[in-house]
């Protein structure tokens, strides 16, 4: 293997990344590289992130195409140092290529009992972008005809598909290259299918409960100054009750805790593809709220316009989910694991309120409800933990 060649492969982002789909190609086959430089972007589960050479050079050969979805470790392309003899890169392929059969061999056949299913559903089976391909075309991925390995849909099938699923016949008179069933009815993304399946795990595995508090949020709402929002207000409050509370700042696997550094918090956001992403916002617990909003600001671009990286996405105990913007006064969020719980956030209302005189005034006012992993979190927790956040939103 040459010193002079360097692979550009599918990266391993996250531990439950097991493949990668190519998006787009920054750079095409003589176009020189420089070290940082990103040269593809790739799409998980996830994210979509791109991919940043390590050499400089040359990219001299490029061995995966736009829409094709790799296992981790394939070799995509080839970064060379300086002029390099055609043989010396066909070798350096073929032995590259006898590093990853093993690893992909190991991995299909963990995968064959999943794909021999007939119930398996076509999301299972196609990368994402090849599944955003047939969706612009109207096609349902499930009545394409895969000849992938192990049934998976490949890019030759989605432009058969395309091609001819408008017109053309098979020998049964069917649609060629399309299953004959109606192409009605859109699938869920990879994104969808992601958290479909781990709320459902959730659902099933996880003694969620729910406490609720109202908060005076009058003060608050009078402190707020620069581009500070009063979600980034409640995100402030999150952070220091997590420092009050360090026996409550920890993930769970489901066998054992961990704990989280620092005080981050995510926040539930609604992406341009109808998912809920939740980047994590990681600035210290005694920031501005300048700063925090900034810090905020930032990760929910990303995430709404699905270039969140893994940055966005570290260990956090709770993620903060407000409706309130949608005139929602109250509801119960799903806790999404490892995190152990979640901060349901109400509209603000004006409601009248005794004070402490006794007199009838006008007050704004929010519904906050925590949402808790009963294996981790008992009754006395939540609510010392919630009561730490109303009095934070309150002491303004």
């Amino acid at each position: 293997m040459s010193e002079d060649l360097d692979a550009v492969t599918i990266p391993k982002w996250g531990i439950e990344m097991t493949h990668g789909t190519i998006v787009a190609w920054h750079k095409g086959v003589g176009d020189t590289v420089s070290a940082g430089e990103e040269i593809v972007d790739i799409e998980t589960e996830k994210i979509v992130n791109s991919f940043e050479a390590r050499t400089a050079g040359t990219l001299v050969r490029i061995l995966g195409d736009v829409g094709d979805e790799l296992p981790v470790g394939q070799l995509i392309g080839i970064i060379a140092a300086r002029a390099v003899a055609d043989d010396a890169i066909e070798d350096f392929i073929a032995s590259h290529s006898n590093l990853s059969n093993a690893s992909n061999e190991a991995l299909g056949a963990a995968a064959e009992p999943l794909e021999a299913s007939s119930n398996t559903s076509a999301v299972a089976r196609i990368a994402p972008a090849l599944r955003r391909k047939l969706a612009k075309a109207g096609i349902d991925p499930e009545q394409v005809a895969a000849t992938g390995p192990n049934g998976r849909i490949i890019k030759a099938d989605v432009d058969r598909a395309i091609e001819v699923g408008s017109g053309a016949q098979d020998s049964d008179g069917k649609p060629a290259g399309v299953a004959a069933a109606t192409l009605n009815g859109q699938p869920l993304s990879s994104q969808q299918a992601t958290v479909a399946r781990k709320l459902s795990q959730a659902q099933s595995t996880l003694p969620l409960y729910h406490v609720a508090m109202d908060a005076d949020v009058e003060a608050a709402l009078a402190s707020l100054s620069g581009d500070a929002s009063v979600n980034d207000v409640i995100i402030a409050a999150v952070q220091q009750a997590l420092a009050v509370h360090p026996e409550l700042n920890q993930t769970f696997d489901g066998d054992r805790t961990t704990s989280v550094t620092g005080q981050p918090v995510a926040i539930a956001v609604a992406t341009e593809g109808d998912v809920v992403m939740a980047p994590v916002v990681q600035t210290p617990s005694d920031a501005s709220l300048n700063e925090l909003a900034l810090d905020a600001r930032e990760r929910i671009t990303r995430a709404r316009t699905g270039q969140m990286t893994p940055a966005d996405q570290v260990p956090a105990a709770v993620t903060v989910s407000n409706l309130g913007m949608y005139g929602v006064t109250a509801f119960t969020a799903m806790v999404t694991p490892p995190q152990i719980m979640v901060l349901s956030v109400g509209a603000v209302r004006r409601i009248p309120v005794f004070n402490e005189a006794d007199e009838v005034v006008a007050r704004s006012v929010m519904t906050l409800t925590l949402g808790s992993d009963h294996r981790v979190v008992n009754g006395a927790q939540a609510a010392a933990f919630l009561k730490a956040i109303v009095s934070r939103l309150e002491r303004h």
